[in-house]
């Protein structure tokens, strides 16, 4: 995906499902993800916290 088509075709989500829950493997992917975010000076001084319930 370009730059134009990640613009282009986001969205604001206005309504979750309170039952949803994310499988390990999605979990540690939405983290890998997370990990490879830009920091300020590329300092990696992120953060990250699961909350389940």
């Amino acid at each position: 995906m370009d730059t134009f088509d990640a613009i282009n075709q986001r969205r604001s989500v206005k309504a979750f499902d309170p039952d949803h829950r994310f499988t390990a493997a999605e979990e540690t992917k939405l983290l890998e993800a997370a990990i490879q975010s830009p920091t300020s000076f590329n300092m990696q001084n992120w953060r990250f916290v699961i909350v389940r319930e």
